[in-house]
């Protein structure tokens, strides 16, 4: 009987691992999968997190992450960041995927956005971004956005407004003490100070949103700050030319405050050195 040739080396006796199925899912390791810098979600509760490692320990990975071929390698992530992290977690070295070829960067945010949409996985903000990124960056229109994630132009629209509000505001609607319903209602109000004030009372006092929109609707008055009289403003002006820095007399019922104003550590040491009378 005549022994096989060796041939072909000792390659020959590994078996090769098939590449990843276009369509359908195949193993791929972990390592090579990379998130993708489109992923419109930014927060992962590690808490959540530790949860579904915890099952995918006890289950494995029920259903594929989505993934396309990176241009210098490995892959990136399309949808299903949270899977992949937990499996990280739980120490799996292979994760189910499906391959998907994709026409550039606005099929690889739109796949990631509706999957996210339609798990409820984004916050507000989360999702505002994302549309800002598909009208900014990608030539959207509010129309084509909704078309593209199934949702009416005007909740397109209320979104993106979020972003106008103050930085303040965005990081509580982040952290939830303030509801998308909130955010939306203080949008509505056209000054940032009034809706800062806004802002601060309702997660205060716990107001509901119905609440605000009755607060956001009422007429503000202004306070009209009080004349300064010209001697005062006179003397402001004299010591503001006299130490070369903005300087303001603030006057109370009893007393009151000189505020000299600086611009950096070495206008501030000039001026504590020309108040105390030190040599430069």
């Amino acid at each position: 009987m005549k022994r096989p040739a060796l041939g072909k080396g000792i390659a020959a006796l590994i078996p090769e691992v098939p590449p990843p199925r276009r369509g359908g899912p195949s193993e791929i390791p972990v390592s090579e999968i990379r998130p993708s810098p489109l992923q419109p979600r930014r927060q992962f509760s590690q808490e959540s997190l530790a949860a579904l490692a915890a099952s995918i320990r006890e289950h494995g990975v029920l259903q594929p992450v989505i993934v396309t071929r990176a241009p210098e390698g490995g892959y990136h992530l399309v949808a299903g960041e949270r899977r992949w992290r937990a499996a990280r977690e739980a120490g799996l070295e292979r994760i189910p995927a499906v391959v998907r070829e994709t026409s550039g960067d606005l099929e690889m945010l739109t796949v990631a956005l509706i999957e996210n949409l339609q798990r409820e996985d984004l916050t507000p903000l989360e999702e505002a971004r994302a549309f800002h990124h598909l009208r900014a960056d990608l030539g959207l229109s509010q129309e084509e956005i909704a078309r593209r994630v199934g949702r009416d132009r005007s909740t397109v629209a209320n979104s993106l407004r979020l972003l106008h509000l103050p930085l303040e505001i965005q990081e509580l609607v982040e952290t939830g003490a303030l509801s998308a319903g909130h955010a939306r209602a203080l949008a509505g109000v056209a000054d940032h100070g009034r809706q800062l004030e806004l802002a601060r009372r309702c997660v205060r006092e716990g107001w509901s949103v119905r609440e605000v929109e009755r607060r956001s609707s009422e007429p503000h008055r202004r306070r009209t700050p009080k004349p300064v009289d010209p001697e005062t403003a006179a003397a402001a002006e004299r010591l503001s030319l006299s130490l070369g820095a903005r300087v303001e007399i603030v006057r109370g019922r009893r007393g009151g405050q000189l505020r000299i104003h600086f611009r950096d550590e070495q206008e501030l040491i000039r001026l504590f050195r020309s108040l105390t009378r030190e040599k430069q």
